[in-house]
């Protein structure tokens, strides 16, 4: 298969999981009303009937064979219409609270001595379906139906595949501010959408819930891949003067001690609880309240006709996300150098290598003024603004950049 198996557990998990268990989206026609007169044709011996499941290289069931018909329903089904096939033969998940499930998408067809269906996406691991020959699509008009054939099936477990933990909490800091404003979670395979805020929880020294904490949004904050979510503290609780705070209190209180939880019950794409959860225990600062200034900024160039690393150091850390895609380095024609970005030192410290080795002359580090720090403080810009304080310094600009100089190797004595 050409796509990667990332990319599956991904298309898995919002079209199996959200079509398929929850019933969204479409669904296979309604079954014919069964018609009256004739004998029905009785269904063959439950002896000879058998689904034979065919499965991909990650053991998912991608193909689903009924075998042992008798060549009449066979030669029935093939006259059928196209829509009258999926009508025809069809696969359902067997859920007990759910006694009339909506059919799995996909396509009937006769493959041999067997009437064949392909769901649109492989099946869901360890999970029991019930597949369906409802003989009334191929009944005869004034002739009564013959009874359906119905069989269930549980596909296999997962072959191969790692089990999903945390693998990451960011900030790595165990000591942040008061006003600290969000985490990025990040996890080693891609994640299932809809029920993050269930399992993840903020707790105080006794290990009690703090209840609010998180600004719970429709829509999760996650990366492309599904392995990274954005988790933001209650910004109404963090900006002074707003009545979430001022009823509830901060979030977080300077000199007291946390714990975030993130509980292992969360599903991954493929519908598997994770193997571990994860923990982040961290101590409250004082808030910080200050725009970032770059000129605390400390710079470090390596030496011309060598490929060593950039490196900048922060006062402070910054955001973790932000550091690694909005800041670059430019050469004297202001072209931006082709390397790698490295964050280090629990987020003080960035570092470029680039892919050619540098060349004697100047050279400019470029940020975006959206860097934030750990309390969403930006370049030239606090996040909680006192509206009655005056403003001095706001930085309007996009970008701002910060020249350096490449010099060649000291001369060895």
């Amino acid at each position: 298969m050409s796509m990667t198996r990332d990319r599956r557990w991904h298309q898995i998990g919002l079209g199996l999981l959200v079509a398929i268990i929850c019933g969204c989206g479409e669904s296979a026609p309604a079954p014919p009303a069964a018609a009256t007169g004739e004998t029905a044709t009785p269904a063959p011996p439950a002896s000879k009937l058998r689904v034979r499941i065919l499965t991909n290289s990650d053991n998912l069931a991608e193909k689903i064979d009924l075998v042992g018909l008798d060549s009449s329903d066979l030669a029935a089904f093939e006259k059928l219409s196209e829509v009258q096939r999926e009508s025809a033969l069809a696969v359902y998940v067997v859920a007990p609270n759910q006694p009339d499930p909506p059919a799995v998408l996909g396509e009937a067809t006769r493959a041999g001595d067997a009437l064949q269906f392909t769901p649109r996406f492989p099946l869901a691991p360890d999970l029991n379906y019930r597949m369906v020959l409802h003989r009334a699509a191929g009944a005869k008009d004034g002739a009564s139906p013959a009874p359906d054939i119905s069989l269930e099936f549980k596909t296999a477990a997962l072959r191969g595949l790692p089990k999903t933990v945390v693998s990451r909490i960011f900030p790595s800091s165990d000591q942040l501010p008061e006003n600290q404003l969000k985490f990025y979670i990040h996890f080693s395979a891609p994640m299932s959408r809809g029920e993050a805020y269930e399992h993840i929880h903020l707790l105080d020294a006794d290990n009690q819930e703090i209840e609010g904490a998180f600004l719970e949004l429709g829509e999760e904050l996650w990366d492309p891949e599904m392995e990274r979510f954005t988790l933001l503290c209650d910004p109404g609780r963090i900006k002074r003067g707003l009545k979430p705070r001022e009823d509830l209190g901060a979030v977080l209180e300077e000199g007291k001690t946390y714990t975030l939880v993130v509980d292992r019950n969360w599903a991954d794409a493929n519908g598997s609880k994770l193997a571990e959860g994860g923990r982040k225990k961290f101590q409250v600062l004082p808030p910080d309240e200050a725009p970032i200034d770059i000129t605390a900024w400390k710079i470090e160039p390596p030496a011309a006709g060598t490929t060593g690393a950039v490196v900048v150091r922060f006062p402070e850390a910054y955001d973790h996300s932000l550091l690694e895609r909005i800041l670059s380095i430019t050469d004297a024609e202001g072209e931006k150098l082709a390397g790698t970005v490295e964050v280090s030192d629990k987020e003080t410290s960035w570092q470029f290598k680039p892919t050619q080795r540098w060349v004697e002359g100047t050279y400019q580090l470029v940020a975006h003024t959206l860097l934030e720090d750990l309390a969403g403080n930006s370049i030239g810009r606090a996040f909680d603004v006192d509206v009655f304080a005056p403003v001095q310094n706001k930085i309007t600009a996009e970008t701002v950049s910060i020249p350096f100089t490449i010099d060649k190797p000291a001369a060895k004595r």
